[in-house]
């Protein structure tokens, strides 16, 4: 069985994190509401990884240090990780053990929450030069959409949709 995430583990990890990089009260809010932020810790408790802590740790240290202006570049999307939607999720996709259909789904989760903020970002990407796979037209939003839309319905997981639903990542972006 599962170890618990709920609010007071999440409550705990986001603490760490905004100690450890010494956030500002304005991060540390932004962190802590953050609902992808909230799924990347809570992956591991789902699947019953080993060392579940730890791993959510890591994964928001990452989460984090790839928000920040000093290494976007080195996190951003670049062409070779074109040919797999999940390519750039692999830093966040290291776990000891666990269920790893629960992992898949919550992997799936966060491709959908990415593929939301290529398409909100096409415009502003084109402007800035940076490399967007939908504006680039390497990817079809819809395409993908639909097929993490069909495989996340048919691999439900009550626990997971406690921390973040099918409907939500459909809407909701990286930074919220």
């Amino acid at each position: 069985m599962p170890l618990s995430f709920d609010q007071a583990v999440w409550a705990e990890l986001a603490s760490t994190i905004e100690n450890a990089f010494c956030l500002d009260a304005a991060a540390s809010s932004r962190l802590e509401g953050n609902n992808t932020a909230r799924l990347v810790a809570a992956l591991p408790y789902l699947a019953d990884c080993e060392e579940p802590r730890r791993t959510a740790l890591a994964h928001l240290g990452i989460f984090v240090l790839a928000n920040t202006k000093a290494a976007r570049g080195d996190f951003d999307h670049k062409p070779a990780d074109d040919a797999n939607p999940l390519h750039r999720l692999a830093p966040i996709a290291d776990f000891q053990g666990g269920d790893s259909r629960v992992i898949e789904r919550g992997m799936k989760l966060l491709a959908l929450v990415m593929l939301n903020g290529y398409e909100r970002d096409i415009s502003k990407d084109a402007a800035a030069g940076e490399y967007n796979p939908v504006g680039a037209k390497t990817w079809d939003a819809s395409a993908l959409r639909t097929r993490f839309t069909a495989e996340l319905r048919a691999a439900a997981c009550p626990q997971m949709d406690a921390v973040m639903t099918l409907e939500s990542a459909l809407r909701v972006f990286w930074d919220e």
